[in-house]
C-alpha cells in the first residue's frame, strides 16, 4: 500500500509523527506478561508482511493496556526490518484517549474507488489553478495526500501524548498544519465508528479540518447495492455555559446508489474551495472568489461499479505469458542477522554519540531524531 502514501512538499507544516526508532514514551515494564496485545499486534504485523493476512478484516480494533502502545514501539524497534515495513506499508490509527489501536486493511474495491474519487476532486482543483486569480493561487497550494499520517495532541494528557490517524484520502494546503478535507470509505466494522472518527478529526484539530466525508459502500440488507454519502462539519453553538464547538452531520446516509445499483438524483458530494484549508487561511487567500467542487452521484456510482467489476473479474483478466520452459530466478536472500564490519563500525559511532548526548544536561537536550515521515 505504499502507493497510497502521497509525499507532501518539504515546506508543509504538519504535526511530526512519532518514530518507531525513538525511545518509547515510558520505560518498558519489568513484567511484560501484563501486556497481552503487544505480542499479538507484532504477530499480526509479521503475518501482513508475510502475506498471511488475506482474511484479515479491513478494520480491526485492538484494546491496549496503558503503556502498551509504547511497548509495541519498543518491540518494533528491536526488529529493524519489520519496523521499516510497518512504517512504509501498514496503515493504523492509535487513539490515546481510549488506548485503542485500529489496523486498517482496505480491500481492493475500497482502494480503487477512493483513488477515482480523489482524482476527480484533484482534477477540478487543477482546473481552478488556471489563471491568475486568488482562487488559482490558493488551489496551487492544495495537494492530495491520501493516507498521510495525522497526529493530534490530546487534551488533559501528559505533554507529547498524541493520537494518530491515517485516513483513506485527504487534501492538504501547504501552509496548513492539518488537511482541510478528509474522506473515509466506510464498511461494516468501520461504519459504526465513522461518526466518532469524524468528531476526532474535526474537534481535535480545533476545526482546522473543515469537512469529513464518509462514503458507505456496504450498506443495507444482503443483496442490496445501496451506497450512501455522509458529511460532517463543525458549528459553534451558544449554550448557557458559553459557546461550544460541536460537530454536526450535514448529510446523513444520503444514497448515491440505490438498491439496484443505479445512481440516485441526489446532487452528490459538494465541496467549496474554502474547505481545503482552515478558515483564516482560506479567507485571507481566497477572499470572495470561492469555487464549488462536485463529485456527482453518477460519478460516484460509476467509480464504485468499475471497482467492483474489476475486482470481481480479476482472475479472468489478461496477463503476460512467458515462453514454456522458461525458468525464473530470484536473488538469494542475505541473512538478516549477519552484521558486517562496516555496520559494526557504524553502530559503535552511533553508541558513542548517544553516550555523549546522555552526558549533557537534560535541559540542553533537543531531540532531533523525530522527523516527519509525512514525506
Amino acid at each position: 500500500m505504499s502507493s497510497s502514501r502521497t509525499p507532501l512538499k518539504e515546506n508543509q507544516h504538519i504535526t511530526p509523527p512519532l518514530s518507531f526508532v525513538d525511545p518509547p514514551l515510558t520505560p518498558p515494564p519489568t513484567d511484560e506478561k501484563t501486556f497481552t496485545q503487544a505480542p499479538r499486534v507484532i504477530a499480526l504485523f509479521k503475518d501482513i508482511e508475510a502475506g498471511k493476512s488475506i482474511q484479515q478484516p479491513p478494520w480491526t480494533v485492538l484494546q491496549l493496556a496503558r503503556g502498551e502502545y509504547d511497548e509495541i514501539e519498543r518491540r518494533l524497534e528491536q526488529d529493524e526490518l519489520l519496523c521499516g515495513y510497518v512504517k512504509d506499508k501498514i496503515r493504523y490509527d492509535y487513539d490515546s484517549n481510549k488506548n485503542q489501536l485500529v489496523v486498517r486493511m482496505p480491500t481492493a474495491v475500497h482502494e480503487l474507488f477512493i483513488a477515482r474519487v480523489e482524482d476527480t476532486i484533484f482534477s477540478q482543483l487543477k482546473l481552478i489553478r488556471e489563471g491568475s486569480s486568488n482562487a488559482a493561487a490558493f488551489a496551487l497550494k492544495v495537494q492530495p495526500a491520501r493516507s498521510t499520517e495525522i497526529y493530534f495532541p490530546v487534551d488533559n494528557a501528559p505533554p507529547g501524548t498524541r493520537s494518530k490517524h491515517e485516513p483513506d484520502a485527504s487534501f492538504w494546503h501547504t501552509d496548513a498544519r492539518y488537511p482541510g478535507v478528509i474522506i473515509e470509505v466506510a464498511y461494516s466494522q468501520k461504519r459504526k465508528k465513522l461518526g466518532r472518527l469524524a468528531e476526532d478529526y474535526l474537534l481535535d484539530s480545533n476545526a482546522s479540518v473543515r469537512v469529513v466525508v464518509g462514503l458507505d459502500i456496504e450498506y443495507g440488507k444482503k443483496g442490496s447495492q445501496k451506497a450512501t454519502l455522509l458529511v460532517w462539519r463543525t458549528q459553534v453553538v451558544n449554550t448557557a455555559d458559553g459557546d461550544e464547538l460541536r460537530v454536526v452531520q450535514e448529510i446523513i446516509d444520503e444514497p448515491f446508489r440505490d438498491d439496484q445499483g443505479n445512481p440516485t438524483d441526489h446532487p452528490g458530494l459538494q465541496l467549496r474551495l474554502t474547505d481545503f484549508a482552515y478558515e483564516e487561511l482560506a479567507h485571507n487567500e481566497i477572499g470572495d472568489e470561492d469555487r464549488e467542487l462536485v463529485v456527482s452521484t453518477q460519478q460516484l456510482c460509476e467509480y464504485l461499479n468499475v471497482a467492483e467489476t474489476m475486482v470481481g473479474r480479476l482472475e479472468s483478466l489478461g496477463e503476460h505469458l512467458i515462453a514454456p520452459g522458461l525458468k525464473k530466478r530470484k536473488r538469494s536472500e542475505t541473512p538478516t542477522d549477519q552484521i558486517t564490519s562496516g555496520d559494526e563500525a557504524t553502530y559503535v559511532r552511533q553508541e558513542k554519540r548517544a553516550a555523549k548526548q546522555m552526558a549533557k544536561d537534560d535541559s540542553d537536550y533537543e531531540d532531533t531524531s523525530v522527523k516527519s515521515s509525512s514525506e
